[in-house]
């Protein structure tokens, strides 16, 4: 004889996942607060040169500002014009070609100026320079 299946009246339940997501949460911040983070500065081989013994301490950086105004120049606070810039800037070479020279130029003043002024720094060999425009007067 054949048996007679019983249907099951069985619903699948739900799978509550909040409590197994709180926990989840709980394990990371557990694993993140408790971890300690390796200091890798600490670990670094490095390799520093020594110090030149030659070297002065006289060996400063040095700046040269120079302004570009519409009509004059100014060097370190001096006004002049562009044949005594052109002598001050050769005596200055002569000392030290590889000074810093901070040009500053206006937005008002002539691109001739500008120009001018980078042509005798290339003439006189001083190639340092940092050309900074401002729109201010």
């Amino acid at each position: 004889m054949a048996r007679k299946r019983r249907k099951n009246d069985w619903v699948a339940g739900e799978l509550n996942l909040t409590a197994m997501i709180d926990v989840a949460f709980q394990l990371l911040n557990f694993f993140i607060i408790a971890a300690k983070p390796i200091d890798v500065y600490t670990k670094l081989s490095i390799l520093r040169p020594m110090a030149d013994k030659t070297a002065t301490k006289a060996t400063a950086v040095k700046l040269l500002t120079v302004m570009v105004l519409p009509k004059t120049y100014i060097i370190n606070e001096r006004e002049m014009d562009f044949k005594e810039l052109e002598v001050i800037l050769e005596k200055l070479a002569a000392l030290d070609k590889d000074q810093t020279v901070l040009i500053q130029c206006l937005a008002q003043s002539p691109h001739k100026q500008l120009i001018g002024l980078l042509d005798l720094c290339a003439k006189l060999g001083l190639t340092n320079l940092s050309v900074v425009s401002s729109g201010g007067a």
